[in-house]
């Protein structure tokens, strides 16, 4: 039986091996434990007496992604092979090039936010925790808080450090040397795109380009900071155009 059995587990092995099923695993366990709701079980009632009681949630969820898809990647890289720093993107490589095409992509997608931002498909759906993102609850009285929002925007952004080097950085710089170019760009859209269902369906779909481009970039520049500002960047501006009216006054 493993005789028969031998010639499908070979190759199964070795670095795609921890790659591939190392990330589904993180992304199963960010989908329980790192989840925003999950805080409850940790913290349990002690959460609704708190003022940023609707920011805590997603802060907790921020929090444990960069853990999740930042650290733990770290730790498995080192494990599978010592020497990490340039091999999964971690220097700022080709920086040059990288400011470069990161101002392009931005000049290209920030307008495109703007507008998108107006459209009902979107509206409603950022920040994510909702009015929490921003409100202070204090002595029965709930005000806006620009303290609050600002530091839910850095969890925020940080999420997204963790998320682009667990798709750009490990899964693509990893996956590189037994895939190819094209091979590592593909595998890494694929979960990267399914992680977007539950959002607008145009967001969504745009997440396979946006997969394959930013994989093209990290790869271009040898690093995936550049990858991680632009989705930071970009997703921070569409919470700042949905709350601004709650901020700018009357």
């Amino acid at each position: 039986m493993l005789k028969r059995l031998r010639p499908y587990l070979e190759g199964l092995g070795g670095e795609p091996a921890v790659i591939i099923c190392g990330a589904s695993a993180l992304l199963v366990i960010s989908h329980y434990q790192g989840s925003a709701g999950y805080l409850r079980v940790v913290a349990g009632p002690r959460v609704d007496g708190h003022p940023a009681v609707g920011a805590l949630g997603h802060l907790w969820w921020f929090g444990s992604s960069l853990v999740l898809y930042f650290l733990a990647p770290l730790l498995l890289a080192k494990l599978t092979r010592g020497s990490f720093h340039r091999a999964y993107g971690l220097g700022l490589g080709d920086w040059r090039a990288g400011l470069k095409i990161s101002a392009l992509f931005l000049a290209v997608m920030l307008p495109a936010v703007f507008v998108a931002s107006k459209m009902d498909a979107f509206k409603g759906m950022y920040p994510l925790a909702g009015n929490g993102a921003f409100l202070w609850n204090e002595g029965g009285k709930t005000t806006p808080s620009l303290k609050l929002f600002l530091v839910y925007e850095a969890g925020y952004f940080l999420y997204f450090v963790g998320w682009e080097y667990l798709f750009r950085g490990w899964m693509l710089h990893g996956l590189l040397p037994t895939f190819g170019r094209a091979g590592a760009i593909l595998i890494q859209v694929a979960p990267f795109a399914i992680m977007h269902l539950g959002k607008a369906e145009l967001e969504a779909l745009g997440s396979i380009i946006a997969g394959v481009a930013l994989g093209v970039l990290a790869l271009r520049t040898r690093s995936f900071w550049y990858g991680a500002v632009i989705h930071g960047v970009i997703a921070v501006f569409m919470d700042v155009l949905s709350v601004l009216p709650h901020f700018a006054g009357p």
